[in-house]
């Protein structure tokens, strides 16, 4: 849901009156429409009649609109392959011709992704560029990008509408494509669909299922719009049964109806649903609007817009992400029943041949279905993970649990506040490769206390050390937290940390117990246990 230059107004208008606006439905009916039968059913000729009524409305959804006329939506289909990865060749679903000279780029028994955009967008977008010739260097495939820049402008209600025809046109596409891939069908169509353009697929799949008795292969819905979707059900919003596989990317799930100004749906809805970072608050999103404005040439506008959206963006971000493979970080997600769990370190366990441990984005499927004993008709699984701020985005994970020692020294010294930051070295001597430093648990440490989290950061082949680094934190209304004549220390007892990449565990202690001062690195080994 990304405003475009052209309309400097478009995003705080559609934050204001996005749940209120409605339009009215024009009557200059395309010309293969079939006379609607009543008022709550409106014909579109082959792609057939569309219904406003329950369950398309609703307590939650108390306004439903017919699609606009075709041509004022203008779907456009671009195709890109090896041949052609930067200019694209058009597809005319008027004539559903698809395979003589002209357009013989299209190779229906390659592997083909369908990409699509959100509200306010087009398919000329660069994620959607970048993403395709991603696509495209994995594997020789066929890209098709759905463009319906026509109907995707304000008010959203209307757009809202129009993802149903445009999905049901898909939809038809796809079907003329099947009768050519044999025994394929449509097992090897992967729709990626971005907020608005999620749902938008959620129709091609049931349309699919419905007219032609076909199943799509996969749709990825990378955080689907919550407004007018939220609290409703299938075919109203994207479902698991939309396709073969359908997996979630929630990364602004904060509640839009709610007033936090999220723009995704928080509710589990696919086979897999991944929350990074919790599925709300995304690394380098936090700061605030003037800075964003820095970032952007010290464009106001250019800085509101990505203020408002940068949650929203980061799921795609972090998809294209996943397609650029990195031996040194897998993309690894745990499967837990909250973010709270999930960062406490209560389900850092992969389980029986790591099945709970599902890689994040596009490598997902093969191994959610590995341990799936029907296929298609299993459990749904909800998975965290943590990312960086920027990309790349991959980062390993870590469980460290920290016990504090209840010695004498650590009794006397008494309790301290402030915040350990590890580094994990693969070599003993601290000489080899090594993590970023990450802070752990910041607040109060008491003698003989023990804490365990969740942290991300690079990741290392093997563990052979731990850099342990205490920082005090003095509060200056606070006269206790002076220390004045000595520094400030705290006495660990040991620190365990797994790695969930590698699947490895190291305990390691201080030397000789003596204390960790703050602001001295401390390498610590397990020999010194």
């Amino acid at each position: 849901m990304v405003a475009v230059d052209k309309n400097t107004s478009v995003i705080i208008q559609t934050m204001v009156f996005m749940m209120n606006q409605s339009i009215i439905q024009k009557e200059d009916y395309y010309n293969k429409y079939s006379p609607h039968q009543d008022s709550n059913v409106k014909c579109y000729g082959t792609y057939g009649c569309f219904d406003v009524g329950p369950p398309w409305t609703s307590d939650t959804r108390p306004v439903a609109l017919f699609p606009e006329d075709i041509k004022k939506i203008e779907p456009k289909f671009h195709l890109y392959t090896r041949k052609n990865p930067l200019r694209p060749g058009f597809l005319d679903v008027s004539e559903m011709e698809f395979f003589d000279e002209e357009s013989s780029f299209l190779d229906p028994k390659k592997p083909i992704y369908l990409i699509t955009h959100g509200y306010v967008e087009s398919g000329y977008r660069d994620w959607i560029g970048w993403m395709a010739r991603a696509l495209l260097a994995r594997e020789d495939c066929n890209v098709i990008v759905i463009d319906w820049e026509g109907g995707s402008e304000p008010p959203y209600g209307q757009a809202v509408a129009n993802i149903r025809l445009v999905g049901a046109i898909a939809a038809h596409l796809l079907a003329e494509i099947a009768q050519y891939t044999g025994g394929l069908k449509l097992d090897h169509v992967h729709a990626i669909g971005h907020s608005l353009g999620a749902h938008l697929f959620g129709y091609t799949g049931y349309t699919l299922q419905k007219e032609f008795n076909l199943t799509l292969g996969r749709i990825t819905g990378m955080d689907p719009a919550e407004p007018h979707f939220s609290n409703t059900v299938a075919p109203v919003r994207l479902d698991r049964s939309a396709a073969q596989y359908v997996d979630v990317i929630h990364t602004d799930a904060r509640g839009f109806i709610s007033g936090a100004g999220g723009l995704g749906i928080i509710e589990p809805i696919g086979h897999v649903d991944y929350y990074p970072n919790g599925g709300r608050d995304q690394p380098g999103c936090t700061k605030g609007i003037s800075q964003f404005i820095r970032d952007n040439n010290n464009s106001i506008f250019d800085g509101f817009r990505r203020y408002v959206s940068c949650n929203h963006l980061r799921s795609h971000q972090i998809f294209l992400d996943s397609l650029k493979k990195d031996s040194r970080c897998k993309y690894l997600t745990v499967t837990c029943t909250s973010f709270k769990d999930f960062m406490e370190g209560q389900c850092f366990d992969c389980g029986k041949n790591r099945a709970n441990c599902i890689p994040f984005g596009f490598d997902g499927r093969k191994h959610y279905e590995k341990f799936s004993k029907h296929k298609y008709q299993h459990k749904s699984r909800t998975q965290y993970l943590l990312t960086g701020a920027n990309a790349p985005y991959c980062r390993s994970h870590y469980r460290i649990s920290v016990e504090i020692s209840d010695s004498n020294f650590s009794k006397t010294e008494g309790g301290e506040v402030g915040t350990l930051h590890f580094t994990m070295h693969s070599s003993e001597d601290g000489k080899g490769d090594k993590t970023g430093r990450v802070g752990f648990f910041t607040g109060y440490h008491r003698p003989g206390g023990g804490y365990t989290g969740v942290v991300a950061t690079d990741g290392v082949t093997h563990m052979g050390a731990i850099e342990v680094e205490w920082k005090y934190e003095t509060n200056l209304l606070n006269p206790l937290t002076y220390r004045i004549l000595t520094s400030p220390r705290i006495y660990l007892r040991k620190v365990t940390v797994e790695a969930l990449d590698i699947d490895e565990r190291i305990t390691v202690c201080p030397k000789g117990q003596k204390p960790v001062v703050n602001g001295l690195p401390q390498l610590m080994l397990p020999s010194y246990c």
